[in-house]
């Protein structure tokens, strides 16, 4: 049973995030921006996967210093963003999307 349940909570995990995108980049515009981001500021990703020239909202105010800390150190961020059920990508991802979560890249 105990084997049972790790199988079974492993596959779950897998599907949860099944759904998001990943717009990994650097950081390579900030703007504050707050009537569009609920305060925060917003910022776009650069690279091979990056946001396509599209404004991305941290999750949350605890994101501003994140994504300030990786444009002032030139490291990237992986921004996680909800495909909306596989209609949304990085490349045609609207203006203004709101990050699920946030990951600095070391």
């Amino acid at each position: 049973m105990k084997k049972f349940l790790t199988v079974f909570l492993s596959s779950f995990a897998m599907f949860v995030n099944a759904g998001d995108i990943n717009c990994q980049g650097a950081v390579r515009f900030t703007m504050d921006y707050p009537g569009k981001c609920n305060g925060n500021i917003v910022f776009m990703t650069e690279g091979a996967n990056g946001s396509n020239g599209k404004w991305i909202c941290p999750p949350s105010e605890k994101g501003n210093p994140l994504v300030l800390a990786a444009l002032a150190s030139g490291k990237e961020v992986q921004p996680y963003i909800d495909d909306q059920g596989g209609s949304i990508t990085c490349s045609n991802m609207p203006n203004y999307v709101q990050a699920k979560y946030l990951v600095l890249v070391k």
